[in-house]
């Protein structure tokens, strides 16, 4: 075996024993999610309320604590925004040394990073009037009184 093959067989393994971490670090969270879902529906139906903790948004919601939401257009810009900037920045850096023309590199790379940071600050500036939810804020109401189940002793 030479050296290269050494390396791109240990590469190999590296990227498989990472994909198994995170394969196995993916089920575990689930298993830790449907288990405190478990436990919240059985003290609901115990009738006991869940702590705010368990449940940030319906404690916010509950307590009329409106939360703000993004405009969708500004996420576009956003996401446009910083899209541009790394094309820009790879533009500038591909032209500046596969050409060996910084001049140009700067100028194209330049222009797309432009746009980027004009993009971006479209975003802040939609951002200024976050739109605020117009959803009522939720209520958690306990679940209805069960009667209790007839006992097993005969009369």
């Amino acid at each position: 075996m030479h050296g290269e093959e050494v390396i791109v067989i240990l590469f190999v393994l590296l990227i498989i024993a990472g994909a198994a971490l995170m394969i196995t670090a993916m089920v575990n969270r689930g298993k830790m999610r449907e288990m405190a879902h478990r436990e919240r529906i059985a003290m609901i139906e115990r009738g006991l309320i869940p702590s705010p903790e368990s449940d940030p948004a319906a404690f916010e919601a509950a307590a009329g604590l409106g939360r703000r939401r993004e405009s969708t257009a500004g996420v576009r810009f956003r996401t446009a925004g910083v899209i541009m900037i790394g094309t820009g920045v790879g533009l500038m850096m591909l032209i500046t040394f596969a050409a060996g023309a910084a001049d140009i590199g700067f100028g194209v790379g330049g222009a797309w990073a432009a746009l980027g940071a004009a993009s971006l600050l479209n975003y802040f500036l939609i951002n200024r009037n976050e739109v605020e939810d117009p959803r009522p804020p939720r209520a958690w109401t306990p679940p209805p009184n069960r009667p209790e189940p007839p006992s097993n002793i005969a009369p």
